[in-house]
């Protein structure tokens, strides 16, 4: 057969998109497996989730610190000991912690489970806390927040979570260097004992799933692990306390480059128009070809890179707008962020550009089904947020609805430019006057 190179083939549409169901077991202690069994290769992804992250913390930093000690020293093996069995066999962890959750994640070969999940065991359940690791993360996280602070985009991003939700709310409070001075071992072995048990676990399992795993993963996280559950401390109730000045410049003494961070508190995921609300964000700025990029990268050259998003949260979403520039160009560039909300607010976006991003967003869905362990981060995300495997399709089903009057709608009634707030980080004497408009 002959190609014809010279004809543009047909562009076909997407059919509507399903996030296949999960499979469900359960451990004999109750806890609850959902499992992703696809993929030819004989590995696998174990991840473990548990309700806890920084939200919890009576200590800032806290959360992050257990989760990396775990690998520090567990079972009277050394943190040499753990790092190298699984490096020998080809396995690999990470921990991360969100503001409500614990991850600990483990990719290994199916034909190393008995050896690697009994250390995984290890680390999560028997952690040592050995003193002299503990002292050495400290130092190594010290150094990290120094340099951190000394980075404009990341005191701009600080002081924008601070204004929207207040610096004692967990959400907008930052962590600093006397936190982290001020914990110990203690208090880690003590938020270890709340959090890290099979009353707040869930286990995620992805890829080429055997009996031999569900066999390995009730040997050592099922009738073993029957650990009492602790009370948790009494997590108080954290009100938002939004700035009353909607614009803070931090100073940074000979900064080159201004850190810029706009945007405003949002609907959340249970509103209906709350995906008019994405892909209107999505137009703004949240792909390649987005009009921040277009006129802010592209025809003025006052940044490398420009987006906006929306988080989510529990307890209160917003949409942010995120990038850096040279300092002169930080009052031009606010400017025409707002020229651009203004377009969205006064004219309906064009069809071919709504079906352009219409597209993108669900492209972008689609890529979710490539592998079972993008379908796995999205069981992940579906549990984080409370929300059925439903809403995938039900998300995929509201975006082909949409039309460019839905935007325009939504851009008039929550991109309102005088509700903004504008948190800049730069050389405050070389900065000219901001304002709304």
């Amino acid at each position: 057969m002959t190609l014809d190179r010279t004809t543009t083939p047909p562009v076909g549409t997407f059919p509507p998109l399903s996030l296949p169901a999960p499979g469900i077991h359960a451990l004999s202690n109750g806890i609850e497996i959902i499992a992703c069994n696809r993929g030819d290769e004989d590995v696998c992804r174990i991840d473990l989730m548990f309700e806890g992250g920084y939200y919890t913390e009576q200590k800032p930093g806290t959360a992050a610190l257990t989760l990396l000690m775990l690998k520090e020293g567990a079972a009277g093996k050394s943190s040499e000991e753990i790092a190298e069995s699984f490096d020998y066999h080809g396995a690999w962890l990470q921990t991360s912690a969100s503001s409500h959750y614990l991850y600990v994640t483990l990719y290994t070969l199916n034909r190393h489970l008995d050896t690697c999940l009994s250390l995984l065991a290890d680390i999560v359940i028997r952690p040592d806390f050995p003193e002299k690791e503990f002292t050495r993360l400290k130092e190594r996280r010290l150094q990290q927040l120094l340099v951190q602070k000394e980075k404009v985009d990341v005191l701009a991003s600080e002081t924008f979570l601070s204004m929207i939700f207040g610096d004692k709310h967990p959400y907008g409070r930052a962590v600093t260097p006397d936190h982290i001075n001020h914990i110990t071992t203690e208090d880690l072995r003590d938020y270890h004992r709340q959090h890290i048990a099979p009353g707040k676990c869930r286990i995620f399992i992805a890829g080429k799933i055997t009996g031999k795993l569900l066999d390995n993963l009730e040997l050592h996280f099922g009738h073993t692990w029957n650990v009492p559950s602790v009370d948790s401390a009494i997590i108080p109730a954290f009100p938002i306390h939004r700035t009353e000045n909607p614009i803070i410049v931090t100073h940074k003494e000979n900064a080159l480059q201004s850190g810029i961070r706009m945007g405003l508190p949002v609907i959340g995921r249970e509103n209906p128009d709350f995906f008019a609300l994405k892909l209107l964000c999505t137009i703004l700025g949240g792909y390649f070809g987005s009009r921040l990029m277009s006129n802010i990268r592209e025809e003025k050259g006052y940044t490398y890179g420009i987006s906006s998003s929306i988080a989510a949260m529990r307890y209160g979403s917003y949409l942010t707008i995120s990038t850096q520039t040279g300092t002169e160009f930080t009052r031009p560039l606010i400017d025409e962020v707002f020229v651009e909300i203004d377009r969205l607010r006064n004219e309906p976006v064009p069809t071919d550009e709504f079906i352009t991003v219409q597209n993108y967003l669900r492209g972008d869905m689609a890529r979710t089904l490539d592998s079972p362990f993008s379908i796995a981060d999205y069981y992940l995300s579906l549990k984080a947020n409370d929300l059925p495997v439903e809403y995938f399709a039900q998300q995929d089903e509201a975006i082909r609805q949409l039309s460019p009057g839905d935007l325009l709608s939504a851009a008039q009634k929550y991109l309102v430019p005088s509700q903004f707030y504008i948190a800049v980080a730069g050389d405050k004497n070389k900065i000219p006057p901001l304002s709304l408009p």
